[in-house]
């Protein structure tokens, strides 16, 4: 319920103000069929939310679809019209006057397409590729990992696109698989509906899949989650560890909304000097402790970057790592922002990835 008044406010406000800037500027924004119109849309944003789960799928796909759409359209709108707003207060202060329609209508139009770019952009995600040489594994060792933070199936990313995922990651010939937590968007229900899930079984890594808990893999049942990810040979990591092919140490954390103490990579953490040991965090909120308690690598999602430009501005100060690499003593530490997406079905900031991780032993 907590999401649904956030999401009820935010589109409420960013409605509001985006229909007084294209009333004010445009004239069939003045009319009954315009205005019924976008009433359905604004409200769509949240019933698409409280739908039953009984509802036909492609109802709730086509709900979702319109409703991500909007709220991106609505952001990039009032950004429009604090933009316009800035350029109108400098027109009166310096004494010149502006074409405001022309500006209007150049707005709107940079606007569309470029969501039209981002929702492109957000279904055709790039590799990066990271190398680590390591003396904590024997000369000649090499492993190949993939990446992979923040696939969100649900509504919108179902079964079709969970198989386009597995064929990326198989034609990589990872020897393992990492996946950084929020596996799942919402509802359980959802994913069961499509068999979004069963792509998953056949990924091809012979040293295992291993995933830790996002914050939205809570979001439902989160036990029974956990058995069906089993069920697709994805081994949880839950403030749990293993270890892999004698010389791997992997260790998985409770997502950060349910464990915001360091307590539990410090239990995890005797044995670490004996493995090139490797943290699964969904946040990337850890790095310092995770280094202090002698981890060689920390991966990590979450961030998004953002998601829509210009928000990478915010997640630069909440994290130490929004995105990329970066040391932090003798740890190296990679933080993807994500495969999937949350709500928009849009990017537009650092594209969606796979992050392929190649480490050395030296």
């Amino acid at each position: 319920m907590k999401v649904i008044f956030f999401l009820g406010a935010v589109d409420f406000i960013l409605s509001a103000v985006s229909y007084i800037y294209y009333r004010q500027n445009f004239s069939f924004a003045r009319t009954w069929t315009f205005f019924l119109v976008y009433l359905f849309l604004a409200a769509n944003t949240v019933g698409s939310r409280i739908l039953p789960e009984a509802t036909p799928l492609f109802i709730l796909k086509a709900s979702s679809w319109l409703s991500g759409l909007w709220i991106a359209f609505m952001y990039y709108s009032v950004l429009l019209a604090i933009f316009h707003g800035l350029l109108l207060l400098g027109g009166k202060l310096f004494h010149f006057t502006l074409p405001n329609f022309k500006i209007a209508c150049a707005g709107f139009a940079l606007v569309v397409l470029f969501l039209a770019w981002g929702t492109f952009r957000a279904f055709n995600p790039t590799i990066r590729t990271e190398e680590i040489a390591t003396s904590k594994l024997p000369t000649g060792t090499n492993y190949k990992i993939v990446l992979v933070s923040d696939i969100h199936l649900g509504r919108i990313l179902g079964k079709a696109y969970s198989q386009e995922l597995v064929e990326k990651i198989n034609a990589q010939h990872p020897d393992l698989v990492l996946l950084a937590g929020d596996i799942l968007d919402e509802r359980i229900r959802y994913v069961e509906q499509e068999d979004s899930l069963s792509p998953l079984t056949q990924l091809n890594a012979p040293l295992g899949v291993y995933a830790a808990y996002g914050n939205h893999d809570y979001l439902d049942r989160p036990a029974l989650w956990q058995k069906m990810l089993e069920a697709a040979n994805i081994k949880v990591l839950r403030d749990a560890s293993t270890i892999v092919d004698g010389k791997l140490k992997i260790s998985g954390l409770n997502d950060f909304s349910r464990n915001k103490s360091t307590a539990s990579l410090e239990k995890l953490s005797p044995h670490n000097a004996d493995y090139y040991s490797i943290l699964i965090d969904h946040q990337p909120r850890k790095m310092d402790a995770a280094s202090a308690a002698g981890y060689d690598l920390y991966v990590a999602g979450h961030t998004h970057t953002g998601q829509l430009f210009p928000n990478r501005l915010v997640t630069k100060k909440m994290y130490k790592l929004d995105y990329g690499r970066k040391e932090f003593g003798k740890m190296t530490a990679i933080t993807s922002n994500g495969y999937g997406f949350w709500g928009p079905p849009v990017r537009t900031e650092v594209a969606p990835e796979l992050v392929i991780i190649n480490i050395k032993g030296l």
